[in-house]
């Protein structure tokens, strides 16, 4: 892979974050329905096109988001993880995907050319 190319997947990656953000401020996302806890506890954010986004929050601050796009409500794919770097390896994405599996029939891991490096190895440490 180019310089260039390492870069911009770096890019990306970082400006994962902006999943943990309120609700309906998430670039690409637009409108959602939901409510933030205030203080610990999980959210479910909802848009009108078919995008479920799941925030885990720790004293009110948001630490993880999972999320899934579906067109049925019975089948979704995941599409963004993202877990703030002070909470990683405390099972806050899996917990999350938990409470989608709980949501829907069947949650899907986005196809191999659509998955980064620690996006396979988190699918692969979740697989049941």
């Amino acid at each position: 892979m180019g310089t260039l190319a390492v870069r911009i997947v770096r890019r990306f990656v970082a400006g994962l974050e902006v999943y943990l953000g309120d609700p309906g401020k998430v670039p690409g996302i637009g409108a959602e329905r939901g409510k933030k806890p205030s203080g610990n506890g999980i959210a479910k954010y909802v848009s009108p096109h078919g995008s479920y986004r799941y925030v885990a929050y720790v004293e009110g601050q948001p630490v993880a988001a999972l999320q899934v796009v579906s067109r049925d409500k019975k089948q979704a794919v995941i599409s963004n993880v993202y877990t703030s770097p002070e909470h990683r390896r405390e099972g806050w994405a899996a917990e999350l995907l938990r409470h989608a599996r709980h949501d829907f029939k069947l949650v899907e891991h986005a196809s191999e050319e659509d998955i980064s490096d620690e996006g396979k190895a988190w699918r692969d440490r979740v697989k049941s």
